[in-house]
């Protein structure tokens, strides 16, 4: 018979640490096939796909699906060991429910092309490649002193892990001609201030999940930072590529400006309160002053 204590771990004091709770599944495709599937008991798409839930059997074919459901997989085993009385309350409404309205999407979805008995492949969203010199040297920095006992990140640049990461976790359906509610797509997405800063702020947060301690950190990332970031980048009515479409690249300014008049916010170097910022001098005070 085994003894229970053998398998804890001494701690200093004389007591002894508990070992981790094992997990309910060894792998993300036990969890999905014995837990996650039995739990969705959704209306499935016929022909109206607007508004409406479809899904793939061949579910494993599709890297967008799987990539979720193996952070899905990570975020429920965490969910089990945490004492918090709502942990799994939190995992269905923040991470189940927010993963699958993505991938069951009938209308733009990563398995908008299948149905419950066919699957079509998607390919992913791809890109050109990014000039050289355009992001400067891409070079991997040399770890220095203090560095040593850090992880290295996996992607030494954030083009990198839009090229390798990102982009073949992604897969929509692209607008044609109509493009309220719909997504669009520049294959030079590099040429694109706004969407290059929120990749690189994406491509922070991945480095930060694949490390954390937290299983729900990467499941996190997906549906509190990926899935909000891709919306606005590929809104092909009001997004910052809507003028664009895989085939071709339109450049897009930014917002215009015109110069600030002298002394509207004060002197230089003055502070002022943040609810007096913005609305110019008072001209009542300019009405009995002599300007000729």
């Amino acid at each position: 018979m085994t003894n229970p204590a053998a398998s804890a771990t001494p701690q200093p004091g004389g007591t002894a640490k508990k070992p981790p709770k094992p997990p309910a599944y060894p792998d993300f495709v036990t969890f999905a096939e014995k837990w996650l599937f039995p739990f969705q008991t959704v209306r499935l798409a016929e022909a109206n796909r607007e508004q409406t839930y479809t899904w793939c059997p061949q579910w494993w074919r599709h890297r967008p699906v799987a990539v979720r459901i193996a952070a899905l997989h990570n975020a429920f085993e965490a969910s089990r060991r945490t004492r918090s009385g709502s942990a799994i309350s939190t995992l269905l409404l923040s991470h189940i429910d927010a993963h699958m309205r993505i991938i069951l999407d009938a209308a733009n979805g990563p398995l908008y092309r299948c149905t419950r008995t066919k699957h079509v492949a998607l390919q992913p969203l791809s890109a050109d490649p990014v000039p050289a010199g355009w992001f400067g040297d891409l070079a991997r920095p040399a770890n220095t002193n203090g560095d040593r006992k850090r992880k290295p990140p996996r992607f030494a640049h954030y083009s990198e892990f839009v090229d390798q990461w990102l982009l073949p976790v992604t897969a929509v359906r692209i607008a044609a001609n109509h493009r309220e509610g719909q997504y669009t797509w520049c294959r030079q997405w590099w040429a694109h201030h706004g969407v290059a800063v929120r990749f690189a702020a994406l491509r922070a947060g991945f480095e930060a999940a694949r490390l954390a301690e937290d299983g729900t950190a990467m499941s996190t990332l997906f549906v509190s930072h990926i899935d909000p970031h891709m919306r606005v980048i590929l809104d092909a009515a009001q997004g910052p590529l809507h003028r664009c479409t895989p085939d071709r690249h339109v450049p897009q300014p930014g917002l215009p400006f015109t110069s600030i008049p002298a002394g509207w916010f004060g002197s230089v170097g003055s502070s002022f309160p943040v609810d007096e910022l913005g609305f110019g001098p008072d001209f009542r005070l300019l009405r009995n002053i002599d300007v000729g």
